[in-house]
C-alpha cells in the first residue's frame, strides 16, 4: 500500500518553476504559499464543500460550463498565470508561427493551440498550474462569487489530473501568445 504523497513546496505555487512557466514573475504567485495562506486556500475548499447545488447546476451543461470558464481566465485577475515567454519560444521552435485563420481552414489555429498546450502540459507544470490556480479560491469565495470559485476549483481539478486541454490551458496559452506576439518590436 502506497502512503500518501507529500506535495513539494515547490509544487505548491510559486518558486522559480512558476516563474519560468508563467508570468507571475514580481506578483504574488511568484513565492510559494506561506502558512497562512494555505489556511485561507483550505478554508475555500471547506467552504466550496457546502455549494454542491451550484457546482450541479454548472455541471448540468459541460459546454457551458466550459464557455463560462474560457470567459472566468479572459479576466485580467488571472494575467500572471499567463503562460511565459520561455515557453511560448519553445513552442514556436517546435511548432512555427500560430496560423490566421481563414475561410478555407478555420480550425488550424485551434488545432495549433491544442498542439501548443499539450507541448509543455506534462504532469508537474500542469500540478504547478492547478496549485497556482487555486490560489485564488480565497478571493472569490470570500467575496461569496461561488460560481467563479466552483469553475476555479474544477478547472484545477481537470488541468492537476487530466491529460487534456482544458479551458484553463487553453486560455493561460492563447493569452502567453497574444503577450509574446503584443511584446515583439515592431518590424
Amino acid at each position: 500500500m502506497r502512503g500518501r504523497s507529500v506535495r513539494p513546496v515547490d509544487r505548491a505555487g510559486g518558486g522559480e518553476e512558476a516563474i519560468r512557466l508563467t508570468r507571475c514573475a514580481g506578483t504574488w504567485l511568484a513565492d510559494p504559499p506561506d502558512a497562512a495562506e494555505q489556511a485561507r486556500i483550505a478554508e475555500a475548499v471547506r467552504a466550496l464543500n457546502g455549494q454542491r447545488a451550484v457546482a450541479l447546476a454548472l455541471h448540468r451543461d459541460q459546454a457551458a460550463l466550459d464557455a463560462y470558464c474560457v470567459e472566468l481566465f479572459r479576466d485580467p485577475i488571472f494575467d500572471p498565470l499567463h503562460i511565459g515567454p520561455a515557453i511560448i519560444q519553445r513552442i514556436i521552435a517546435k511548432l512555427g508561427d500560430p496560423p490566421v485563420d481563414d475561410e478555407a481552414n478555420t480550425t488550424a489555429f485551434s488545432e495549433y493551440l491544442q498542439r501548443a498546450v499539450l507541448l509543455f502540459a506534462l504532469p508537474n507544470p500542469r500540478r504547478l498550474l492547478a496549485a497556482q490556480l487555486r490560489r485564488y479560491l480565497p478571493r472569490f469565495t470570500e467575496a461569496g462569487d461561488w460560481r467563479a470559485a466552483v469553475a476555479i476549483d474544477y478547472s484545477a481539478f481537470r488541468t492537476s489530473l487530466g491529460n487534456e486541454v482544458t479551458p484553463f490551458l487553453a486560455q493561460m496559452t492563447l493569452a502567453g501568445l497574444a503577450d509574446y506576439y503584443d511584446e515583439l518590436p515592431e518590424a
